[in-house]
């Protein structure tokens, strides 16, 4: 999608730039800096825009934040969700772990956009209070989705299930902290695993008497 904006001042030709690709530089900006460590006119260069185009575009630095946050969490919803289908629990959350892992680590260590920005700020802006808990609501409802596929392979009460289904979302957080503070994927790969047949051992318990 290509979207015209008239450049500050009078007169000139409407400029044109691509959104989506304006977005992502933004969202790389706000990754590393932080909501309230990125000015506007710092954005704004980020993604080669003038103010007047910016704010016409994406709306104020909160507006620019949320839609950050919603590409980011679009793009990991569809890259994880594809990685668990696979019919295995184990291999399936794997696939899942690795697929985070993925992301969190291939451009530098940036960890999650929101779990990794959100939280410094979410005491004091309600923008950032609402993706942080939609962020945290979302995790243990994609892994309590996968969890109610084994219902039939269990011993595990049902009842458990979302606090299981919590583990593996906690283990997400740290794996996007770790990854931001340095962590190699064959680091967090590693700590991923231990929680996977943590959680498959407590579906399962027979399984550890064979």
């Amino acid at each position: 999608m290509r979207d015209r904006t008239k450049p500050a001042g009078r007169g000139g030709r409407p400029r044109k730039f691509d959104q989506a690709e304006a977005l992502t530089k933004m969202r790389l900006r706000l990754w590393t800096t932080g909501l309230s460590g990125a000015s506007l006119d710092g954005i704004a260069r980020s993604a080669s825009l003038n103010r007047p185009s910016l704010a016409a575009a994406f709306g104020d630095k909160d507006a620019i934040y949320v839609q950050a946050a919603a590409e980011f969490a679009a793009m990991m919803n569809a890259r994880m969700s594809e990685a668990i289908r696979i019919a295995d629990l184990g291999p399936a959350l794997t696939a899942a772990f690795d697929a985070a892992i993925d992301i969190y680590t291939r451009d530098g260590p940036h960890g999650c956009f929101m779990l990794c920005t959100a939280p410094a700020e979410a005491l004091i802006n309600p923008v950032c209070h609402t993706i942080l808990e939609q962020a945290l609501e979302s995790i243990d409802a994609f892994f309590l989705r996968r969890l109610e596929l084994e219902q039939g392979l269990i011993a595990t009460s049902p009842a458990d299930l979302p606090l299981l289904a919590a583990q593996l979302g906690a283990m997400l957080h740290s794996l996007a902290l770790r990854a931001r503070a340095g962590w190699s994927p064959e680091r967090l790969r590693s700590l991923a695993a231990g929680t996977i047949r943590s959680v498959i051992g407590q579906l399962r318990p027979q399984r550890r008497q064979a």
